[in-house]
């Protein structure tokens, strides 16, 4: 059967349909996935480019071979081929060359998915997030790692040497090239075909993410194939660590209670922040680091470091009471590196974000993967370091010079930003490369050239407000914008839909469709479409880490990038003697609010709290959406947190009547959208057998169903009822209630749990005079009234 890949365009596409258009794409690709062709055309002169309709829906996709097909666009015949498709032939080559290589690049280098029918069955969730863990490598990015690897030197050195038979690969790429991806789906690869140890380190926003790669899923099978965070790597190699290494809230309050004792220089002790933590344990514990000079990161904040420094370490010491610092740990492994139990075979450990980790903690990695090599003479151990100077949002202390390791290497094509975003973001890297070159700092990484990006895309546009109020209130009339496009009946097209506004301010705005993220939420993610909102306030020169945010949150806009400014931010720019603006399109608050909702982004499920709320909200009115549960799921909430859930969905549902609820129950096919609805009518044995259609095709979601409809009887005392439906479970039918089993075994909707108990009760009885084979008369006669 033929592999379909969808390119990011089409999927965006896709996003914006409505839900019947949706199910329409869905049912043309889930017949070309098993090899059906029908009503399938190619264009007049171009074979491998083809067009399926279904009714008036069209999807037009690339045969790269017999085995793989590449989606190019889709939707509605009048609105996407604005009645031009059957005409596009010899007469037109423009629009088929535009087909063959969108903004000019080979549709086979586009940012796509994988979609496979059997895996993702679930159409709507993919298209609005799983599409996210089934990314597809292009050809520039497979080849790049691959050559990487090919080059890795296959002189060792002598095993009393102190160095590793390998430098450590170090890749530095700007934003939107694609490291992670690209690492993740390479070391998966090596996993499969050579039986590799893997060792992915990542941080904690990222993990999450990557754990639901279709790839990363099947390699955690393996136990040697570790998906990590530092802390977790640490503990794994160590399992003493795992009681020992204070947690960042433990090292925090350590340091506040340390600095009570320097009251003179700490006013508010509790103003110290994580930021704090890492800069004392950089520039102040870590004795050893002493070449500052050029570390502009020192530079920058050594009047604060001069403060830290008045901090007494035994007080350090005393706050964390029998836990390790992260530097303590580090210090540790770097003087007696732990021995990880290896399955026999090579080794790759892969660091992502490697710049968010402090100097002495990377120390700890080369010489514990020093340590595994000397200790397993007949393999090796790879080493690669990913991540981006240029992104660094934590104030660590060093740069790639100071690790003395092997070459960098860079992807250097961008999948992500528009050519027009590259080169507005890239000013705050000059801006930064200023600052660092007054700080006589190591020259920065390279950023991405916008020659280097995939699409042209639009302009930037900027709203200039005349106040703080009015930018504030430009976003609010942005919030009821979008509210009032609302989707009546699907949640996640509404989530997709909300405008994802960056800001490191704290703009407290509660608005269901703003999502507001600062740098280190933004961190890893990127959207079609994003706002940036207040965030060249404050006052005097911008300083580094600023440049370094900025550069940071500007990158995560694909296609489209509204900056809303106030003439203070922008008095405070144009004192660096440069028009950040001078190339990009000015635009009034009513278009700038058409232009930034017209694109569809990723559905932001992180905050779990909004969500469930957001669901119960709809309960009080009594029109559900259709794709409660599927949110729920995306946001995993699941076990008690779920039941807690639909207890409070219940409660608020209970205010409507039964006909209300009915006319809603006859819209509705989800089965456990179904099952909350006859639960809150008290319809309880409706619900179990609407549960039961589920119990040969997804036997979790019947057995969870089961075991809440039994809690809600149970809650209310119903012991039989609660039995019944416990007896449907295999694993509760050993209950000590009566006639439980029976009662189980003999559900019908129309019947109280009196006569199924009674019934229940007969049936025993009979059993029990046929296998005794009584035959008396009185035997016989009491048999026959049981019957009745």
């Amino acid at each position: 059967m033929p592999q379909i890949r969808i390119i990011r365009a089409a999927l965006r596409e896709i996003q914006k349909l409505p839900y019947s258009g949706c199910e329409k794409v869905y049912e043309i690709l889930r017949r070309l996935s098993l090899g059906e062709t029908t009503d399938t055309k190619p264009l007049r002169g171009y074979n491998k480019i083809l067009r399926t309709r279904l009714g008036n829906w069209r999807v037009i996709w690339l045969r790269v071979d017999v085995d793989n097909i590449v989606v190019i666009k889709a939707g509605l015949r009048s609105s996407v081929y604005d009645d031009e498709f059957e005409r596009r032939d010899c007469e037109n080559p423009q629009i088929i060359e535009e087909l063959l290589n969108p903004q000019r690049i080979e549709v086979t280098e586009h940012p796509s998915y994988q979609w496979n029918y059997h895996i993702n069955s679930d159409w709507y969730k993919f298209v609005f997030s799983s599409y996210r863990y089934s990314p597809v490598r292009t050809d520039y990015q497979k080849e790049v790692l691959q050559k990487v690897f090919n080059t890795f030197s296959t002189y060792r050195y002598s095993r009393d040497s102190e160095e590793l038979s390998h430098k450590p690969c170090i890749i530095q790429s700007a934003p939107g090239t694609g490291k992670t991806l690209c690492a993740t789906l390479f070391a998966c690869e090596i996993h499969q075909q050579n039986q590799w140890n893997i060792m992915l380190i990542v941080p904690d926003a990222l993990k999450k993410d990557i754990s639901k790669y279709s790839e990363i899923q099947q390699a955690t099978l393996q136990d040697n194939f570790w998906l990590v965070t530092f802390r977790e790597w640490l503990c794994q190699i160590n399992p003493e660590f795992k009681n020992q290494l204070a947690s960042p809230e433990e090292e925090l309050k350590a340091l506040q209670s340390a600095a009570k004792h320097t009251h003179r220089k700490f006013a508010k002790p509790e103003a110290i922040s994580y930021r704090d933590v890492i800069l004392y344990q950089s520039f102040v514990v870590d004795r050893e680091n002493k070449k500052q000079i050029r570390n502009s990161v020192f530079q920058e904040n050594r009047s604060q470091i001069e403060k830290l420094k008045k901090i007494d370490r035994r007080f350090w010491l005393k706050g964390l009471s029998s836990k390790k610092s992260r530097i303590d740990v580090a210090s540790e492994l770097i003087e007696n590196p732990s021995l990880a139990t290896l399955i026999p075979g090579n080794t790759l450990v892969i660091v992502d974000e490697a710049q968010d980790l402090m100097l002495c903690e990377l120390e700890a990695l080369v010489a514990t993967c020093k340590a595994w090599e000397k200790e397993n003479p007949e393999n090796q151990i790879y080493l690669w370091l990913l991540g981006d100077l240029n992104q660094r949002i934590v104030p660590t202390d060093f740069d790639w010079g100071q690790l003395n390791l092997g070459e960098i290497t860079s992807l250097k094509r961008n999948y992500r930003n528009s050519c027009y975003i590259i080169e507005f973001a890239n000013q705050f890297w000059h801006l930064a490369k200023n600052i660092n070159k007054q700080f006589k700092g190591r020259s920065l990484p390279q950023p991405v050239n916008r020659e280097d990006a995939f699409e042209s895309g639009e302009k930037v546009r900027f709203l200039k407000c005349n106040s703080k109020d009015d930018a504030l209130n430009f976003l609010q009339q942005l919030a009821q914008q979008c509210k009032s496009g609302e989707n009546q009946f699907y949640l996640l097209q509404d989530l997709a839909n909300a405008v994802k506004v960056m800001s490191n301010k704290n703009l407290n705005i509660s608005e269901d469709n703003l999502v507001i993220l600062n740098t280190e939420d933004a961190k890893g993610r990127e959207f079609e479409a994003c706002i940036a909102f207040g965030l060249f306030e404050g006052s005097g020169k911008p300083s580094l880490e600023e440049a370094f945010q900025w550069y940071t949150l500007l990158t995560r806009a694909r296609t489209r990038l509204l900056i809303v400014i106030t003439p203070e931010e922008l008095n405070r720019l144009n004192n660096n003697e440069r028009n950040y603006f001078e190339n990009c399109l000015s635009i009034s608050s009513g278009k700038a609010i058409n232009w930034i909702t017209e694109l569809a982004s990723d559905v932001d499920v992180s905050r779990v709290y909004d969500i469930k709320e957001r669901l119960l909200k709809r309960c009080k009115t009594g029109l559900l959406y259709r794709d409660t549960y599927l949110a729920l799921q995306l946001a995993e909430i699941e076990g008690v947190e779920l039941y807690q859930w639909e207890q409070k969905a219940i409660s608020r549902l209970k205010k409507h009547s039964h006909k209300f609820l009915k006319e809603e129950l006859n819209n509705i096919h989800s089965i456990s959208l179904r099952c909350l609805l006859l639960r809150t009518m008290d319809f309880y044995w409706q619900a179990v057998m609407e549960a039961t259609q589920l119990e040969n095709t997804d036997f979790n979601e019947y057995k969870r169903l089961l075991k809440s409809i039994a809690q809600d009887l149970k809650m209310k005392e119903f012991s039989y009822k609660t039995a019944g439906v416990k007896a449907r479970l295999v694993q509760d039918r050993n209950t000590t209630i009566p006639f439980c089993k029976e009662i189980g075994q003999n559900l019908k909707t129309s019947q109280t749990s009196v006569t199924l108990l009674c019934k229940a009760f007969a049936s025993r009885i009979n059993n029990i005079l046929e296998q005794k084979e009584i035959n008396s008369p009185s035997s016989k006669l009491l048999s026959k009234n049981l019957k009745y």
